[in-house]
């Protein structure tokens, strides 16, 4: 029965949100290198190498729990998600989230810019592997439920024990977003 999950692939297991393809691909990649390209590349900004709580605990991003299940310390934001998965729509290349772009006065005469920090994070054959696999969630895996007709979708879907968090992030030609439902 082990080696069921382990002669899965990397599509089967993001289209059908099979966890133990997850964990293995993070043990393939290592768990620094994981962490580092999460947090630094995807601008995962929440991750923590090492937190203490107030009991004396210590808590760290730098696992499977947290890296291949979605179970962070003090999880991640809306924002720091739609940044990331915009990354695959760009070609790679990741731009910090903003939530304007100019602000122009009543005469037309720009009062506020808010330019975008930018930078490659992933080759275009990463990137076309990812879109594939996204495609694939959205056109016969999980994220079936957010196909638009007429409309190109691409996505994941998560969800922690007992639905006490479930996500999708994703994005069309136009629009990245993800989507957070929980307490």
């Amino acid at each position: 029965r082990a080696n069921y999950y382990y002669t899965r692939n990397i599509l089967f297991g993001l289209t059908q949100s099979v966890n133990t393809v997850s964990v293995h691909t993070l043990n393939t990649l290592g768990l620094e290198y994981s962490f580092d390209f999460a947090k630094n590349k995807f601008g995962l900004d929440h991750l923590v190498e090492r937190y203490v709580n107030s009991n004396g605990t210590v808590l760290t991003d730098l696992g499977i729990w947290p890296l291949a299940m979605g179970a962070p310390t003090f999880g991640v934001t809306v924002r720091e998600m739609s940044a990331a998965y915009a990354s695959f729509a760009n070609g790679g290349v990741y731009r910090e989230a903003r939530t304007f772009t100019k602000v122009y006065n009543s005469d037309g005469k720009l009062v506020l810019s808010n330019d975008q920090d930018s930078r490659q994070v992933m080759s275009q054959k990463a990137v076309d592997y990812m879109n594939y696999c996204l495609d694939n969630v959205v056109k016969e895996g999980t994220g079936t439920p957010a196909d638009i007709a007429g409309q190109h979708v691409a996505g994941k879907t998560g969800s922690t024990t007992s639905n006490k968090d479930r996500w999708f992030c994703g994005y069309t030609d136009y629009y990245t977003a993800a989507v957070w439902c929980g307490y």
